[in-house]
């Protein structure tokens, strides 16, 4: 693996909040060149705080970015290809093994000076990020890995573990944090706690933050081994409220410190291309979910079809005091359609040509999504004449809400990486399949919902009030018939996918062991499915061809990878051969 091969080197860290936040007497033990630390001169506080720092950034990149268009929570309308028509190419995975070298140190160090603070963080972290990778990727270096500066080819261009392999080295790891953190803040003197970004050094928020992330992953088993017991024995043990969030917030001082969707620090397009999926708005509209009015923009200008409007039949569309109104005759004759989400792939099946149906329109009163995977010109989508590719302009469909996500920081803009919402779901998952978790399925999954709308409704209740198309109140939102608990597990994960809104990469985790929830892309698909991996990339084939190529043999080919053979993004590893999900 060529990125093992490099000589640990530790990346410099430039969030100037942790550094700010250090009193005047700290300081000096930050105040060093990052670029200049070397193994033997490295201080674990600093250490500590840029593996943080990073991980959290990379993960919320993902989970507000690629992922959310992957689980259809958002869509783009310019340069769109790999983010709403899953044309994925090989991913380099450098970043986490990277980071991982810096983690090496950091146990290093912190063993040397038996802080125990800093190696149960530095466990977590290890098996957070081989984690991601073996989700992400499936087979890769893990028991070898990291070792190319001792030589030998059995460690510079070391064997893939298996998948499952890798899933059981961060379960240990996660096992083993656990009694390194026990005690209080007052047992630690060494920690710095602006160096922990999250906690603040308090070991016990890190303690439950490992037994979510061992829930996290016992749930990612489950279709593959029998894991009840193991479940069952974390009930209490892991976050109790939403205070115990793992998520850090973006300073915004600078683009590498700052939501990535702002426009403060990008071009406007950055911000302008990203639009609301028609996935998530349709099926917000239809359970009259306030969560709508904190992740939408309204649409500028409302549609409305209505004939008496014109006195011919080839008119198209015209405003009125506002409105846009649409002639119907004129819409059939060039192909246009109102927009239905369970049928437009009908319409317009996967591959089908271009002309089939020019565009859709819709007349949603407030809020109008794009449907995933329409077309390359999906700036035009809605009937809109104005926007090009390069302005992404559109007054028919809903931006992000601008107020709230073109912006560099905010109280809502945070990497998220755990929540207590999503250990809600998880038991209440557990419990569906009859575990003893303390609670019936029924009520984790209403307190997973109250989660969610604590989180983001508690500061736009007016915002809230204002809107006509969606219920006011948590309790009246669990009462309708179409949010009810219902004993299944489909309605349990349809929830956490809301839920996951800017923490996606989870949503798409859970997709992929169960099929929920269910999906569907348009005729521009790549391939004619959501992708279920990545592939493994260029570099890693052509310096470890021996050891990757084996990797690649294990992956399963199924309909939708045969024109890229196994290394593909819809091939299947380990977690979910023999699963028959998620197609």
């Amino acid at each position: 693996m060529k990125n093992a091969n490099k000589k640990i080197k530790i990346a410099g860290f430039s969030w100037l909040f942790v550094i700010a936040s250090v009193s005047c007497g700290k300081f000096e033990t930050l105040n060093t060149d990052p670029n200049n630390i070397t193994p033997a001169n490295a201080n674990a506080n600093y250490l500590m705080a840029q593996i943080l720092t990073s991980s959290a950034t990379d993960y919320g990149n993902l989970g507000s970015g690629d992922m959310s268009g992957a689980i259809q929570h958002t869509a783009q309308d310019a340069w769109s290809s790999g983010y709403s028509n899953y044309q994925w190419d090989p991913k380099d995975w450098s970043g986490y093994y990277g980071r991982l070298r810096d983690d090496k140190l950091l146990l290093q160090l912190s063993e040397q000076n038996n802080w125990k603070f800093h190696q149960g963080v530095g466990l977590i972290m290890r098996a957070f990020n081989f984690g991601c990778i073996a989700d992400l990727w499936g087979d890769a270096p893990y028991s070898k890995a990291l070792n190319g500066d001792q030589g030998g080819s059995e460690n510079t261009t070391p064997a893939f573990d298996t998948q499952e392999q890798i899933y059981d080295g961060v379960i240990a790891d996660l096992k083993a944090a656990l009694p390194l953190l026990e005690g209080t803040s007052s047992d630690f003197p060494e920690v710095l706690p602006a160096s922990d970004v999250f906690y603040k050094g308090v070991p016990d928020n890190w303690r439950k933050l490992a037994n979510t992330l061992l829930l996290r992953y016992y749930l990612r088993l489950s279709g593959k081994r029998d894991v009840q017991a193991e479940v069952e024995a974390l009930a209490g043990k892991v976050f109790q409220s939403n205070d115990d969030d793992w998520a850090m917030s973006y300073p915004g001082v600078d683009q590498a410190s700052s939501y990535q969707k702002n426009s403060k620090f990008n071009s406007p397009s950055n911000y302008n291309r990203n639009k609301m999926s028609a996935t998530l708005v349709t099926k917000l509209a239809a359970l009259k979910d306030p969560r709508i009015v904190i992740m939408a923009e309204p649409i500028i200008t409302r549609t409305k079809v209505d004939a008496s409007k014109f006195s011919d039949n080839t008119t198209l569309s015209k405003i009125v005091d506002g409105i846009r109104y649409i002639n119907p005759p004129a819409a059939l004759a060039a192909k246009d359609k109102q927009f239905d989400i369970t049928t437009y792939t009908v319409d317009r099946p996967w591959g089908a040509s271009a002309n089939a149906i020019w565009n859709f329109y819709d007349t949603s009163a407030v809020y109008v999504g794009i449907p995933i995977s329409y077309a390359g010109e999906t700036y035009q989508y809605n009937l809109n004449g104005v926007g090009t590719q390069s302005t992404s302009n559109n007054d028919y469909v809903s931006y992000m809400r601008r107020d709230i996500y073109d912006n560099p920081s905010g109280k809502l803009l945070k990497a998220r990486m755990a929540s207590y919402a999503e250990v809600c779901f998880d038991f209440a998952e557990a419990a569906q399949k009859g575990w003893n978790v303390g609670r019936t399925a029924e009520d984790w999954y209403n307190r997973g919902i109250q989660a969610s709308f604590d989180l983001w409704i508690k500061d736009y209740q007016e915002d809230v009030d204002d809107y006509d198309g969606c219920v006011k109140s948590y309790d009246d939102y669990i009462a309708q018939p179409l949010v009810k608990y219902d004993g299944t597990l489909q309605r349990i994960m349809e929830q956490k996918w809301i839920a996951s809104w800017q923490a996606s990469v989870e949503a798409w985790m859970d997709w992929r062991r169960t099929g929920y929830p269910q999906l569907t892309v348009g005729w521009a698909s790549y391939r004619g499915q959501v992708p279920v991996r990545y592939a493994y990339y260029n570099t890693e084939l052509q310096n470890n061809p021996t050891n990757s190529d084996a990797a690649i043999q294990r992956l399963q080919e199924t309909n939708y990878s045969t024109v890229d053979g196994k290394n593909s993004s819809w091939a299947k590893f380990w977690l979910i051969q023999g699963t028959n999900e998620p197609w």
